[in-house]
């Protein structure tokens, strides 16, 4: 293990699984479990307990994997989950698929994607991302691959911590603004996910391709 990797452990009440991540103390945007990805795991569990059926044998894509925790949240409750990032995060997170494979019921692989490019693939059942928008340059990309990889039946759930900083407000209202031209949003109120795993300042969102 890294000398500056630990793990942290993130529990699954409704099926008694507790998930570990391997995180790194310094890096860039994939190297820590971030809050946005608890929020939108413990929203699937909520999904879960009012139909354990939800996820099973469904086709789950998760862009921005990062640490793979959405994804694998997801597999856990019976999905087969491609986890998706950038070729140089793919060790990472295969890292973690490893450590947690004991725990899935569904079945789960690490895919190298770039937002934009061509990826073939019938369009999927669920399409998950938990913190994406930080870079503006990217975000066209992104709505794209968005676009592609759904149908207007694909549940895609979009989960994001809305920062002070003027450059992430401005990157989120371009994907906003982007985002509504091919699909209608609505907010998942707080009071519908999960009692604990939940904040004013992280948004989760309901899309469906028009």
């Amino acid at each position: 293990m890294d000398a500056n990797a630990y793990y942290r452990d993130f529990d699954l009440e409704s099926i008694n699984v507790t998930l570990r991540f391997c995180q790194q103390e310094y890096g860039d945007v994939n190297c820590v479990v971030w809050d946005a990805s608890l929020v939108l795991s413990k929203y699937l569990e909520t999904l879960y307990l009012k139909n354990n059926k939800t996820f099973d044998s469904k086709r789950v894509i998760e862009l921005g994997s990062g640490l793979g925790c959405v994804g694998l949240a997801a597999a856990c409750f019976g999905a087969n989950v491609q986890l998706t990032d950038l070729p140089e995060n793919l060790h990472q997170l295969k890292r973690n698929v490893d450590e947690n494979m004991p725990c899935l019921k569904g079945s789960v692989q690490t895919v190298a994607l770039t937002w934009g490019t061509t990826f073939e693939s019938e369009p999927y059942d669920f399409l998950l991302m938990a913190d994406c928008i930080y870079y503006p340059e990217v975000v066209e990309a992104l709505v794209k691959t968005m676009t592609e990889l759904t149908a207007p039946n694909t549940v895609i759930l979009i989960c994001q911590e809305l920062r002070e900083t003027e450059k992430q407000k401005n990157t989120w209202q371009m994907f906003l603004n982007l985002l509504v031209e091919h699909f209608e949003i609505s907010y998942v109120p707080e009071e519908e996910q999960h009692p604990i795993f939940r904040s004013s300042d992280i948004v989760l969102i309901n899309a469906k391709k028009k």
